[in-house]
């Protein structure tokens, strides 16, 4: 039997255990249809539903968020834009509708009927007047308030920061005191599960990129462009850094023109930089952090304790702060690994490795082990990426693709292989079921036992879009190493 017919047997196993509409059995949570993985509110297809667009007083890159604002219109079924007064004055309504002409244009309008149906939310020109409403939470106006009640409600809200300057201002002779000042505001709305960027990277030539795992431009101030093309702002060549976020939020392949050249430190951009003994010491977290921020990994991968700590010693950096639930036996419930996910995220985390309840799934219980999922993947919503850790040494390979099915359905983000504490770790043959099982549309993270750069390499070129390892700067220095490999 080849491994379509073995793909094929097994879901129909999987949809038929948990009913024909593939919803899970009373008391689960987020049941939605089969064959139909969830948007967890972080990957979102506009194309799919309605988007809602705020437009404020920010009166610098006009011209390209009024282009965003058109390819927004032009991929979604229906699109409402919203003025602010300023936004009235400053751009005008006729502009508005020469970008996008067949949207709704409101500059009034009650809540709850303009929110209806909306998936995801962009503010392609948020002024730093916006911005610094929305941060504190100051419903002031109609645009703030919107905004504010999509993040209350788990709707991804996307935001260029290059309006934040006015018009003919010159970030790079802004005073440091205050760029540092802006930088934090921005943290605090990307701690609050905003996803900030330029603005030509609001929307992507496929698909919107996951707010929890896009990744800021390294530079001394976010409010610059790092020397990096700020045009359609997804180009391999000019702008590498806009492409590893991609890459990290699990797309399986960029497109390019002929004799583009990618990032040479590409690698470190998938690497999620980790530490999960337990007698790590705080100056070891300080040790592992410093080396994420000095080589840009992806992520500091850190026990529960560490986040707050780690989250401190990572703001302003492109770095996230990942962290594990349920680790590392995955053998808790689901309201305990719901518990635990809201604790990290209100401590700083961004990206959640859950570990899957492995003696459920081999017990035939699948309802019970999308339920655990989905019980992280609605906890994290909005705020926080989930990865879903299979402990492959422990499963057969039908039951790796049980597993990864489940955690497609209960709209995870990522299928990992290991903790790295069990009998093994990750392996070519099982990253190539893996992404063969979930396709292009989720993330595949390879961890336990990679020690060296030519291991990383092999899982990348067999579908891994993200690595954990603990010799992490080796890899990324292109050498081998000892260790744990996580």
């Amino acid at each position: 039997m080849d491994s379509d017919d073995v793909l094929r047997r097994i879901t129909a196993e999987v949809l038929e255990r948990l009913g024909a509409d593939g919803k899970a059995a009373p008391g689960g949570a987020g049941s939605r249809p089969a064959g139909k993985p969830a948007q967890a509110g972080r990957t979102i297809h506009p194309e799919n539903g309605r988007v809602l667009v705020l437009l404020t007083g920010g009166d610098a890159h006009l011209d390209e968020a009024l282009a965003q604002l058109g390819r927004i219109a032009d991929r979604s079924q229906a699109v409402t834009v919203v003025l602010s007064t300023t936004a009235s004055r400053v751009i005008g309504e006729p502009a508005v509708r020469r970008a996008a002409p067949g949207a709704q244009v409101l500059t009034a309008g009650e809540v709850e009927a303009i929110l209806e149906g909306v998936q995801v939310a962009y503010l392609p020109n948020m002024s730093l007047n916006a911005a610094s409403k929305i941060g504190r939470l100051t419903p002031d106006s109609l645009v703030c308030i919107l905004a504010i009640q999509c993040m209350l409600r788990g709707i991804p809200v996307r935001a260029s920061r290059d309006s934040l300057l006015p018009a003919g201002v010159d970030p790079a002779r802004v005073p440091k005191g205050i760029c540092e000042r802006l930088d934090r505001i921005l943290a605090n709305l990307e701690a609050m599960g905003v996803s900030v960027c330029p603005v030509g990277q609001l929307l992507g030539p496929e698909r919107t990129v996951d707010p929890a795992s896009g990744k800021s431009l390294p530079a001394s101030c976010t409010l610059a462009n790092g020397g990096e093309c700020s045009a359609c702002g997804l180009c391999v060549e000019k702008s590498p850094g806009a492409v590893e976020a991609l890459v990290s939020s699990g797309a399986a392949r960029i497109g390019s023109a002929m004799g583009a050249t990618p990032s040479a430190s590409g690698i470190a951009g998938l690497i999620d930089h980790t530490l999960l003994k337990p007698d790590a010491t705080e100056a070891d977290i300080r040790r592992l952090c410093a080396e994420a921020r000095e080589h840009s990994f992806a992520s500091v991968c850190v026990n529960p304790a560490w986040v707050a700590l780690s989250a401190q010693l990572l703001a302003g950096s492109p770095v996230k702060v990942c962290t594990v639930i349920g680790f590392p036996l995955g053998a808790t419930t689901p309201t305990a690994k719901a518990i635990e996910t809201r604790d990290a995220i209100a401590n700083g985390a961004t990206e959640i490795d859950m570990v899957i309840n492995v003696g459920a799934l081999k017990s035939g219980d699948d309802e019970l082990v999308k339920r655990d999922i989905e019980a992280v993947v609605q906890a994290a919503r909005g705020q926080a990426l989930v990865k879903v850790i299979l402990e492959t040494a422990l499963l057969s390979r039908e039951e790796k693709v049980k597993a990864c099915l489940l955690a497609k359905m209960a709209g995870a983000d990522f299928v990992k292989t290991s903790t790295g504490f069990s009998s093994g770790g990750a392996t070519v043959e099982d990253i190539a079921l893996m992404r063969e099982t979930v396709g292009p549309d989720m993330g595949v993270k390879a961890s336990g036992g990679i020690r060296d750069r030519q291991t990383a390499d092999a899982m990348v070129a067999a579908g891994a879009t993200r690595i954990g390892a603990s010799a992490s700067v080796a890899i990324a220095a292109g050498k081998g190493a000892s260790g744990s490999g996580y």
